[in-house]
């Protein structure tokens, strides 16, 4: 889809630059992402990366909110923001002929924010609200719960959008002090899409960004230690919510690929085997996954799955039937060239869109330090054998390293806790 003109830039400054050019495009997008998260927030600050994303939206010295709200949707197209553990990132889409007033915009919001205490106050409530739905969905949440779980005592444990106790104390000040002393130089890159001019978008970045002070701190990061445990928090209902995790592998860790095709056979799809065993065969849930995500210095395996608390030690019975045959016999020759072949599909369809492409760069490169390149990802993935999956099913799901995290009824789900230790795989 990338073609000439396309590749990683640099400013003046330093600051990277990475631009797809696509002539043939109607569209054009740009992001200005910051290698900033919720793990780089203390427990007296937890929720700041979120509640400043939120705030960075209310307006500028130059217009307010309802003006920028306005002159994007004038201009037909979208803009807006999101928050993770290692990262956060302002974005814009439009079409290719008002991309100049998109990036008048994003480059008044990232230098000029109000960050004012009215609009802090205002917003408060929404974002206290966003906690709320959280907590209310119980699949989301226990994900939640699996990261403060195994993550126990580091940053990593913390949540993106905060904890109400934190959120509930934040001042505008204490939102502009972080904006300032870390949304800046070097700790960022930016990033455009489409019928973009990649001269341009240099030419930009520079005039925006270039003569900004620097980031008064780096992010400071120390790799987590990760917990083997099992914790129950209660919830009303017969219903038991359970994630499983395992310490799983950074970025730029060799064996990533391996582990991702592995996952895919385990659990990542309704031809895997935990779907096929615990969902189809046996009906004892309505969806199970195993998903690996990746940091720049650590990772997690995890297992999902919903069941009724009543049939959670058959289900997890199964699952450790799975998982040891797994690892004793490894998978067929079939398994692998189906779960390389399903992700390759993922990647080039995902990779499709503008937007896709944009947000796939920005992570890529906040994670790993490099351009993000399609064919060579697809070209590492053909790459992975049969072996290679073995060897990381041996390495990552052992029981001794497991972190369970159940969110079920008090008293059987801690009945079922103690039934889970003679689990062995």
């Amino acid at each position: 889809m990338a073609e000439s003109g396309s590749g990683l830039h640099r400013t003046a400054a330093g600051i990277p630059v990475i631009v797809e050019e696509v002539p043939r495009s109607r569209t054009a997008a740009l992001s200005v992402n910051f290698s900033v998260g919720c793990r780089d927030e203390d427990k007296d600050n937890c929720g700041t990366a979120h509640f400043l994303e939120h705030i960075m939206f209310k307006g500028t010295r130059k217009r307010n909110a309802r003006q920028f709200s306005e002159l994007v949707e004038g201009a037909g197209g979208e803009m807006n923001a999101y928050t993770t553990k290692e990262s956060t990132s302002f974005h814009v889409f439009s079409l290719d002929e008002t991309f100049d007033v998109m990036k008048g915009l994003m480059a008044d919001m990232m230098t000029a924010p109000l960050i004012d205490e009215e609009h802090v106050e205002l917003e408060r409530g929404v974002v206290l609200q966003e906690i709320s739905m959280l907590e209310d969905d119980p699949e989301d949440y226990s994900r939640v719960l699996l990261d403060r779980s195994i993550w126990e005592g580091h940053p990593m444990s913390n949540t993106e959008t905060g904890r109400p106790e934190c959120v509930a104390n934040l001042k505008a000040r204490d939102l502009r002090r972080f904006f300032e002393g870390q949304y800046r130089p070097p700790n960022m890159c930016v990033v455009a899409c489409g019928k973009v001019s990649a001269e341009d978008v240099v030419a930009w970045t520079e005039r925006t960004f270039d003569a900004l002070p620097l980031a008064r701190r780096s992010n400071g990061r120390t790799p987590p230690s990760p917990k083997a445990c099992t914790k129950v928090f209660p919830k009303d209902g017969d219903q038991a919510y359970v994630e499983l995790g395992f310490p799983g592998l950074s970025g730029k860790h060799p064996d990533r690929k391996a582990l991702t095709v592995a996952c895919i056979i385990l659990g990542g799809g309704t031809s895997s085997r935990l779907y096929q065993t615990v969902r189809e065969d046996r009906g004892l849930v309505y969806h199970i996954s195993t998903f690996p995500q990746s940091y720049t210095d650590c990772g997690i395996v995890d297992t999902f799955f919903s069941a009724s608390i009543g049939k959670l030690d058959q289900v997890m019975r199964t699952l450790a039937k799975e998982i040891s045959s797994f690892k004793d016999q490894g998978p067929t020759e079939e398994e692998v060239r189906r779960a390389k072949r399903w992700i390759k599909g993922m990647l080039v369809r995902k990779l499709e869109g503008t937007d896709s492409r944009l947000y796939w760069q920005g992570e890529h490169y906040m994670m790993n330090g490099e351009l993000a390149d399609s064919e060579r990802s697809i070209a590492e993935f053909e790459m992975v054998g049969r072996e290679d999956v073995v060897r990381v099913i041996n390495e990552i799901f052992q029981r001794k390293r497991m972190c369970a995290a159940l969110l079920a009824p008090q008293k059987e789900g801690e009945m079922a806790a103690r039934r889970m230790q003679s689990l062995d795989f």
